[in-house]
């Protein structure tokens, strides 16, 4: 279940040409220095070792937050919770929501990353969505052939954290994460599934420029791909998944930050813009500055 987690952020606008990945933030009323992390969640993480200052930064804080406390992504009780949120009602599986003609299409698509193993059919109980992110899942994955299952970025990380003493803890729990990520009506989800299959080509070229620009720091790179109105999210779903976590997250840690030096592990996609992490932090008081 940890593949349905996935999701790649828009990016809303570019706060510098500068390439950076990890940022410092200090000033107003903050405890001490605390950092800002952007991830990829299918990123090889040996990017971890191109990136200038993180090993100390992770050192200097106490608590590292990531979007969710991974270790507990694996309990029975959260997979419980992830087949709840992501298993459709009877009258609504995807061979009810979906013709004949576009089940087979899903197949199709679906069974050349699997070499055939994976169909529709083998899915219809789940809602469209967690077909979408399988999807993108085994598509990035294309892009990053270095990932495994078992060398999650996030999940690093705070194993990182943890062998060093630090406390992890998450911004949302599963069950507040799946909702988000799983929630809305169905058969929106099924006009997405759709229009991802239909545009599944595109989609593989972009996986790859985004996967480039990642590891190559470039939020300008990454900005021109998700502004694309081809690629990008339709702006009630960047709401959803994007604006309005950001402001959860922004609101929790106007009261962490001058209580802990803290690291903020999350998706990239959610630092920069007008609406990001980043910017809000700015505008609440707070030195936001890159780690060169």
């Amino acid at each position: 279940m940890k593949k349905i987690l996935f999701s790649i952020a828009a990016i809303a606008m570019a706060l510098s040409t500068q390439a950076q990945l990890l940022w410092k933030v200090t000033g107003g009323d903050s405890k001490g220095d605390s950092y800002i992390f952007g991830t990829h969640h299918i990123a090889p993480v040996a990017i971890l070792d191109s990136i200038q200052g993180f090993a100390d930064a992770l050192n200097s804080v106490s608590t590292v937050y990531g979007e969710l406390e991974m270790a507990e992504m694996t309990s029975p009780a959260v997979q419980q919770v992830a087949m709840r949120h992501s298993m459709a009602p009877a009258d609504s599986t995807l061979s009810k929501l979906l013709s004949a003609e576009q089940l087979d299409s899903v197949s199709a698509v679906l069974g050349k990353y699997t070499g055939g193993m994976l169909t529709a059919a083998a899915l219809d109980p789940m809602k469209p969505v967690v077909v979408s992110t399988q999807l993108g899942v085994m598509q990035s994955m294309v892009a990053f052939p270095e990932f495994t299952g078992q060398q999650q970025l996030d999940q690093v990380i705070q194993e990182r954290a943890q062998l060093a003493g630090k406390t992890v803890k998450g911004l949302e729990t599963a069950e507040q994460q799946f909702a988000i990520l799983m929630g809305g009506s169905l058969s929106r989800q099924a006009e997405q599934l759709m229009k991802d299959i239909r545009k599944e080509e595109k989609t593989i070229e972009d996986a790859k420029t985004l996967a480039a620009a990642y590891m190559s720091a470039d939020l300008d790179a990454m900005e021109r791909l998700f502004n694309d109105p081809e690629t990008g999210m339709s702006p009630e779903t960047a709401k959803a998944l994007i604006y309005d976590r950001n402001d959860n997250w922004i609101a929790q840690l106007r009261e962490i930050l001058p209580a802990d030096k803290v690291m903020i592990v999350v998706g990239a996609g959610h630092l920069v813009g007008e609406k990001g992490i980043l910017s809000q932090l700015r505008n609440a008081g707070y030195e936001v500055t890159a780690v060169d």
